[in-house]
């Protein structure tokens, strides 16, 4: 959920990341750029579905700006992406069914976006690190490939059946 945030951070701050979810709070939604945002045919696909920086990068935020014929302050351009990623979560969790969104990684960081998202909680309520859910999971996945047993979920994944993730080599 913080690709785009991160990246424009960090195009026009010089900073990784939204500390706090701060700078984007100094913004205000461009609700335009929002509906143009929300428009991309990504948002219209069905699950399974995942996706990252290979389709919401800084050039995808450049072509909508510019689509939009919209001048907006970099701030401005910031809120509405932190708008545009609660939109895009909750309108998931919505249509999933969810009534709990469990947040991990540096995303739980953003106060603006944990107060935005309804029912959001740390995986830290969970008893687990958010910024250790990652390492986890990839720990998971190893556990699995030793022990010859799948690693996904085909309903999840929408992969044709279990499969055994990764492979190991003798040195």
């Amino acid at each position: 959920g913080n690709t785009l945030l991160d990246a424009w951070c960090e195009r026009h701050t010089g900073k990784p990341f939204d500390d706090g979810g701060a700078w984007g709070a100094s913004g205000r939604v461009d609700e335009m750029l929002l509906a143009s945002m929300l428009d991309d045919a990504y948002f219209r696909q069905a699950p399974p579905k995942s996706t990252g920086r290979e389709r919401f990068n800084t050039a995808w935020a450049d072509y909508k700006l510019a689509a939009s014929a919209q001048r907006c302050a970099a701030e401005d351009v910031q809120a509405t992406l932190a708008a545009l990623t609660v939109r895009s979560i909750n309108d998931a969790l919505v249509s999933a069914g969810a009534r709990e969104c469990f947040v991990c990684g540096g995303g739980v960081f953003n106060e603006t976006i944990m107060r935005a998202l309804p029912n959001a909680q740390s995986t830290a309520v969970l008893g687990v690190d958010p910024m250790h859910v990652e390492a986890l999971a990839f720990a998971w996945l190893a556990r699995q490939c030793f022990a010859s047993a799948p690693g996904n979920v085909p309903a999840v994944t929408g992969a044709k059946g279990p499969r055994v993730l990764g492979a190991v080599y003798p040195a």
